[in-house]
């Protein structure tokens, strides 16, 4: 099945790249192995080469725009994952101080702890925007019926995909109606009077789907039939099989060899650790007062 990946926020499509014409069901297969790998490990080092790895799939599928926007949301995450492992940490009995901070104690463990939960929330989330973006929403729920998952769930979740590029493209033309009657259309003082008629337009679009999905027989038992049809070939087997040893393979060395007690600790100089939690504090700072600006101002 050639699949022509999933639009992103401006309606615009990655190139058909091997990747976007891959059968879901591989991608979903590897999907799930980074996932686990990453969900028992703990050791940066092979973290960061899944997230390497990622980054240059997207960077062949032309999605580096979604990976883009999705590291930019999770910068503030990060950020707070500095500033609390580093300052109390709660691994060690006695952990080694790096530096001082006023009254705060930055710690060499802690900032290690940090570093691996960044590697771990980097690598399956690069994974994840890279697979969800060169799929079409249609094609991922024709694989997961193959599959043999719930018609329902799998519904569900290729309807989601579908209607976040819409929203954003929403949001988008709100905006620029904002600014074209003098308001503001960048920041968040911007995007909180939008969610009014973004919410309104959605409410009437979520009561046009119900009716829709009821003329077309949605919840009926009986057989269903789909007009779209998920290939499965050789190299897709091949794929998928490869995903699974992969995947049991990085679960054995994430559980022996990269578990939580075998994390690093580097010995950070003291003007390092200091800098790295002042500016992750900065960043956190700056979108918590942003957000709060906004909230005042709405």
């Amino acid at each position: 099945m050639i699949s022509a990946g999933a639009p992103d926020a401006g309606g615009r499509r990655p190139p058909a790249t091997w990747l976007v014409r891959l059968s879901p069901i591989p991608k979903l297969a590897w999907l799930l192995a980074v996932l686990s790998v990453a969900f028992v490990t703990y050791h940066p080092l092979p973290l960061l080469v899944i997230t390497t790895i990622g980054l240059a799939l997207a960077l062949m599928a032309g999605v580096t725009r979604a990976v883009a926007a999705g590291l930019l949301v999770l910068a503030p995450l990060a950020a707070s994952i500095v500033v609390v492992q580093s300052t109390a940490p709660g691994i060690c009995g006695a952990c080694t101080p790096a530096a001082s901070l006023g009254p705060f104690t930055i710690y060499e463990e802690g900032l290690a702890r940090a570093l691996s939960l960044i590697a771990r929330v980097l690598a399956m989330e690069v994974t994840a925007v890279v697979v969800f973006a060169t799929t079409r929403p249609s094609d991922l729920a024709a694989a997961l019926r193959r599959l043999r998952v719930p018609y329902t769930l799998a519904f569900m979740l290729s309807m989601t995909l579908e209607l976040v590029p819409v929203l954003r493209r929403e949001v988008g033309l709100v905006l620029a109606a904002q600014q074209a009657r003098a308001m503001r259309r960048t920041g968040f003082a911007a995007v909180i009077p939008a969610f009014v008629p973004v919410f309104a337009g959605t409410l009437e679009r979520m009561q046009q789907l119900a009716i829709s999905l009821e003329s077309r027989g949605l919840g009926r038992s009986g057989p269903r039939t789909s007009f779209r049809r998920v290939g499965f070939g050789l190299l897709d087997g091949v794929l998928t099989l490869l995903a699974g040893i992969v995947g049991v393979a990085g679960v054995v060395l994430g559980l022996t060899a990269w578990g939580a007690d075998r994390v690093p600790v580097a010995d950070v100089p003291g003007p390092l650790a200091i800098g790295l939690v002042l500016a992750s504090g900065l960043v956190f700072a700056t979108v918590v007062l942003a957000g709060a600006r906004a909230i005042v101002r709405a």
